[in-house]
């Protein structure tokens, strides 16, 4: 589902483009007030407090993103463009942040959109340029699952240490209770067994800190 979710919010930021390219929006007048308003709406996202992976929050920043950076290439000369290098840094934020499979998808829109301009002059010079996307993709797939599976694995160790102090807290205060209440009436090697158990859980708790 997460994937299908980040794959049409991508799709919808290239048919945008497209949509920007053919409206009068596109010429000088309207792209620094286009740029103006894409950038002031990706700050108020990135002003927000982190929230769960996957969010609409955190996807409609990439949308942004993606428009933003596009809406730069071409109105800097699009293909020609000197910030066409922007895009290869937009492929491993994309495999960062999305996963990893969608830089693939990523790729292809870029070619989609840029096919019409790459068939004009310099052909072969314009394909090269294009096809680097292609090329770099698959090495952004790879560090975007290496990534994840690192955060995983992060994200598994936070979560055994944080049911490690609940235990260590419940069996503390679970034997605290016992001391205090049936303290009188339990032998003096049982409180000492307790008083143990209350003493290893207090260090286990601090291992864990």
């Amino acid at each position: 589902m997460l994937l299908f979710k980040q794959a049409f919010v991508l799709i919808l930021s290239f048919l945008l483009i497209f949509l920007w390219q053919q409206s009068p929006f596109s010429e000088s007048n309207y792209i620094a007030t286009s740029l103006g308003l894409l950038v002031f709406f990706y700050f108020m996202l990135s002003r927000k407090k982190k929230k769960p992976e996957g969010t609409w929050s955190e996807i409609g920043g990439v949308f942004i993103l993606n428009t933003l950076i596009l809406i730069l290439i071409f109105s800097t000369g699009g293909i020609h463009s000197t910030l066409f290098f922007l895009l290869y840094f937009l492929v491993f934020g994309i495999s960062f942040i999305f996963e990893p499979a969608i830089v693939f998808l990523f790729a292809i829109g870029i070619v989609l959109i840029f096919l019409q301009q790459a068939l004009k002059d310099d052909v072969v010079g314009n394909f090269i340029k294009l096809a680097s996307i292609f090329i770099i993709s698959p090495i952004a797939f790879f560090f975007g699952k290496e990534y994840a599976k690192r955060n995983d694995q992060k994200n598994q160790i936070q979560q055994m240490e944080e049911n490690a102090t609940n235990v260590a807290n419940t069996i503390e205060s679970d034997v605290q209770t016992v001391l205090n209440s049936e303290k009188q009436t339990l032998k003096k090697e049982s409180v000492k067994k307790l008083g143990d158990v209350l003493k290893e859980a207090e260090m286990l708790r601090e291992d864990i800190e």
